[in-house]
């Protein structure tokens, strides 16, 4: 079986509250509650399907209620789950996300079951597929080097998130397609996102910086490109950077022009911010060709 792509990370359980503002020390404020799906590797993988790539996931749950529920949703959504591995020993990852009204949110991480995918990479890399692309999701440095030394024939894309601090330029040589946040870029190269991406340049193929709601900026050792973001009602970011990648994957897959892979990321983060949870509102192709077509 050929995939468009493999998604490799964390399967979470999201706990939002939705508040009017961030409570002070001792006191509470009233909230809104909202209990989603998420984890990068699998918001990622649920909107690559969406777009109507082929995909699979590597990953970990625990051996609990919401592990089962996690994997039901992503069979659901067309995702292959076949390498998922069921953890007895930890729970199922959990998020505590606090959303204010602006969208922007701060969260508490429970890894759980996510600390055991260094174990699950040494027993399946050897068997993964063939696919086009490996997208990496907030993995840790040892996962990283483990796919890039036996993964030779996919491209393989990287979203460090938070664990951009493990990094270093060297470890970063192989990879094709860097995607990462403004705050991101800063820490690893210690310069503004131009100047970063053009550093990055020297070691990955294209880089782009997702930089909320000032759009997007790419570049590729020869070009840039610079995209603003599309103005929309800002209700929850929570996974706004996976649906990003999933869309500027796609527009890869599909063989788009670099400007219209950014367009395609950009887009598909906009119709999901307006929804509450890291997948309600991302797009179909048919949804997301009508925004397109605004």
């Amino acid at each position: 079986m050929l995939f468009d792509v493999i998604s490799i990370g964390n399967i979470n359980i999201d706990i939002s509250f939705y508040v009017d503002k961030i409570p002070e020390i001792d006191y509470e404020v009233l909230a809104d509650l909202g209990i989603f799906h998420g984890g990068a590797a699998a918001n990622f993988a649920v909107a690559a399907s969406r777009l109507g790539l082929k995909v699979g996931i590597i990953g970990c749950v625990g051996n609990d209620y919401f592990g089962k529920k996690a994997i039901e949703e992503l069979e659901k959504e067309g995702v292959i789950t076949n390498f998922i591995k069921i953890v007895n020993e930890k729970l199922t990852g959990m998020v505590c996300v606090i959303v204010e009204k602006n969208g922007n949110r701060r969260m508490l991480a429970y890894r759980g079951a996510n600390e055991y995918l260094e174990k699950v990479i040494d027993e399946v890399v050897n068997e993964i597929p063939h696919c086009r692309y490996i997208q990496l999701c907030n993995v840790n440095k040892r996962v990283l080097t483990k796919v890039k030394e036996k993964i030779k024939e996919a491209k393989i894309s990287l979203d460090p998130g938070g664990r951009v601090v493990e990094l270093s330029l060297n470890d970063l040589e192989g990879i094709d397609l860097l995607l990462l946040n403004e705050v991101e870029c800063k820490k690893l190269t210690n310069m503004n996102y131009k100047e970063g991406a053009y550093l990055l340049s020297k070691y990955v193929d294209i880089i782009v910086v997702k930089m909320g709601e000032k759009g997007a900026y790419l570049f590729d050792g020869n070009k840039e490109i610079e995209m603003p973001a599309i103005k929309v009602n800002v209700v929850d970011t929570t996974g706004a950077g996976d649906a990003f990648n999933a869309g500027f994957i796609t527009g890869l897959i599909r063989g788009l022009s670099l400007e219209e892979c950014l367009h395609w990321g950009i887009a598909t983060a906009s119709l999901k911010i307006q929804k509450k949870g890291a997948r309600n509102g991302l797009p179909n192709v048919n949804e997301l060709m009508k925004f397109l077509s605004y």
